[in-house]
């Protein structure tokens, strides 16, 4: 096709807008402003730049809108190296999340989708080129059963699948994400997610996970590191010490590490040390981006 890759990311397509303020604003409450930033976004997005600075070759299936954000994230990933054969380009308004940030690091995201909530079809003979298809979440249910519709075309292909749902997808459930998740070489999920589709706040219960089809389940814990789970083992993996700037696109990085991991045919926990690794020098910088390595050789146990 002229344009192979290893892997590929589907999932909308942000424009983030990031306020650092000095407390988040209960309702009726107001507070300090202390600096505002934009940067291109979306989760499954940052786990594909994250990848390409590691020297995979990454795509993207996606929509931007017609407006100077698209041609913002467009330009980026192209800085980046990622391929953009798979993104479309709507009329309309590329989608938008406005970020807050307190001095903690803690954040309260809100997201305007736009031009997102109309992408319905995507292409599928350009994902049947990669090794495996990095899934996150749209706000729309329509782009989740545009999504399972997607994956279930590519059975009986050697493409793998690796699914990040956020909290969007997880709170709708176990049942709805099944499709999904039964097809999953990966299931990424944090502490909250996991809860929200197991049931139960007890971490250990993803395992229950695995019955669905997933083949490994990983969940990050914040600064107690990482669990992961798999069908013969299950791994407490410890964080890397990190400066806190801010939290936002930490799983994303994770999914980056642990991703290249797998196609550098390293085992689950070496995999999950990648992530916890790429997780901690991301939440050192602004934003879901400006951490992300070039290079893992610094990596030590």
């Amino acid at each position: 096709m002229g344009h192979s890759v290893e892997v590929i990311g589907f999932g909308a397509l942000n424009c983030d807008t990031i306020y650092q303020v000095d407390d988040l604003a209960p309702p009726g409450r107001e507070t300090g402003v202390v600096s505002v930033t934009r940067q291109p976004g979306g989760s499954a997005a940052n786990t594909i730049v994250g990848l390409a600075r590691l020297g995979v070759r990454t795509g993207f299936v996606g929509t931007v809108g017609s407006d100077r954000e698209g041609s913002l994230l467009l330009d980026d990933f192209k800085r980046e190296g990622v391929d953009l054969h798979g993104i479309t380009k709507a009329k309309g308004n590329t989608g938008t999340a406005l970020i807050f940030i307190d001095s903690h690091g803690e954040r309260a995201i809100y997201v305007l989708p736009s031009v997102n909530d109309t992408f319905v079809t995507a292409n599928f003979d350009y994902a049947k080129q990669a090794k495996i298809v990095h899934l996150s979440s749209f706000m729309s249910i329509d782009q989740l059963r545009m999504q399972i519709s997607f994956v279930q075309q590519l059975r009986g292909s050697r493409v793998k699948i690796s699914f990040s749902p956020g909290n969007i997808y997880a709170k709708l459930g176990l049942n709805e994400l099944k499709p999904l998740i039964e097809r999953s070489l990966v299931l990424f999920l944090n502490k909250e997610e996991a809860s929200a589709l197991t049931g139960s706040p007890d971490v250990e219960e993803v395992a229950s996970i695995l019955d669905v089809g997933a083949y490994i389940v990983a969940v990050t814990l914040g600064d107690k590191g990482s669990y992961v789970v798999t069908r013969s083992k299950s791994l407490d993996l410890p964080p890397y010490k990190s400066d806190i700037t801010d939290t936002v696109g930490a799983g994303d990085a994770f999914a980056a590490g642990f991703l290249y991991g797998q196609l550098t045919g390293k085992d689950p926990r070496e995999s999950g040390l990648y992530g916890n690794y790429m997780a901690s020098k991301s939440i050192a910088q602004l934003g879901g981006r400006k951490g992300l390595l070039r290079d893992l050789t610094e990596l030590s146990d």
